[in-house]
């Protein structure tokens, strides 16, 4: 393995870290994204930075990837768990990091409160999404769904973006409202 791993996944069992660190190679696996676990530097709230994840790049990647999510479910996102997450505010602040100019993908990632068990350890689902397209290409969670699958932690990441994108956060000439939209956000009308 290349480059450096978070304690967190470090402490994966050898199969899962192998899962967990193949997930991180692109470029024909010639190259390495880092670690988000151990990214420190250049994370931002500003939803102005993120790119421009639609509806269609989440159903692709829900779908395509081996995870709960199937067609007839996408179709009724609204009743999916991880869309309730969203809206119920289980989603806290979505904060993206750039990486470097070079790399092609920008990491995202938030808390997610467990909705069972709120007062539980927040579980912390990241996303790599392609800077100019908004296409997702890998994703985890600390959550136990998360090692080998799409859980509904990095679903409610992914519906938060896109929510943020669709209402023109990402967009905004003011800065301060986008970021204030970020921190406090709670879909009250659906």
């Amino acid at each position: 393995m290349n480059g450096p791993l978070s304690p967190y996944a470090s402490s994966l069992g050898n199969e899962a870290k192998q899962r967990y660190y193949k997930k991180l190679l692109y470029n024909g696996e010639t190259k390495t994204l880092p670690d988000p676990y151990i990214l420190t530097e250049k994370w931002s709230t500003n939803p102005s930075n993120w790119p421009d994840l639609t509806f269609g790049d989440i159903y692709l990647y829900l779908i395509d990837t081996p995870s709960i999510y199937n067609k007839d479910s996408m179709k009724a996102y609204k009743s999916l768990e991880a869309y309730k997450h969203v809206v119920s505010g289980h989603v806290q602040v979505v904060l993206s990091n750039p990486v470097d100019d070079k790399c092609p993908f920008m990491a995202m990632k938030a808390k997610g409160t467990p909705s069972q068990r709120a007062r539980d350890k927040p579980h912390d689902p990241w996303i790599y999404l392609e800077k100019n397209s908004g296409t997702v290409y890998c994703a985890h969670c600390t959550c136990m769904a998360g090692l080998g699958e799409v859980c509904s932690h990095v679903g409610a990441l992914l519906f938060k973006i896109e929510m943020g994108v669709k209402m023109g956060m990402t967009q905004t000439s003011s800065t301060s409202e986008a970021c204030q939209w970020n921190s406090t956000f709670r879909k009250e009308v659906i």
